[in-house]
């Protein structure tokens, strides 16, 4: 006997089964960076609303024109912002809804929540004179608002005044 009459060659169900797994691996593949699925990482901020405080009771004579400021820790009258991801963004407007009227502020000067791991400004806090904010309020009564950042996102947040 000769060498090659004892070569066998693989049977056909096992190449058959091998040639569809390597096409059924390739097209995941593919598929999954045509579509999305195995993106790659970018940086974005992820921010949040992580606290409220607006005081209900000092609000009654409100003359609606507040102008929030930014700063660390807490004041009475605040909504904390806190960014969870890896570029920082800047708060631009807050929007108060109560009392079917809607009152909108700008924010002035540097509001900007940094990075997660970044010391200075995370969480941050946009603090607004108490007897500026919305007409009526009262403590118990319920409001929603929302912050404008610069990057285009909006923020929603609901609450209570205390």
């Amino acid at each position: 006997m000769t060498f090659s009459a004892h070569r066998k060659a693989i049977s056909p169900i096992i190449s058959t089964v091998l040639i569809i797994s390597v096409t059924l691996v390739s097209a995941v593949a593919i598929g999954g960076f045509v579509f999305g699925i195995f993106g790659s990482s970018s940086n974005s901020a992820r921010i949040q609303v992580t606290g409220i405080s607006l005081v209900g009771a000092t609000l009654a004579a409100g003359t609606n024109s507040a102008t929030p400021t930014c700063a660390t820790g807490t004041a009475a009258n605040s909504i904390i912002l806190t960014n969870t991801g890896t570029e920082l963004a800047s708060a631009t407007s807050l929007s108060i809804n109560y009392g079917g009227a809607v009152y909108t502020f700008p924010i002035t000067g540097a509001c900007a929540v940094t990075a997660a791991g970044t010391a200075s400004d995370n969480p941050l806090t946009i603090t607004m004179a108490a007897t500026d904010l919305v007409t009526g309020a009262t403590t118990g009564a319920s409001f929603s608002g929302t912050v404008t950042m610069n990057n285009g996102a909006i923020l929603i947040f609901a609450g209570t005044f205390i």
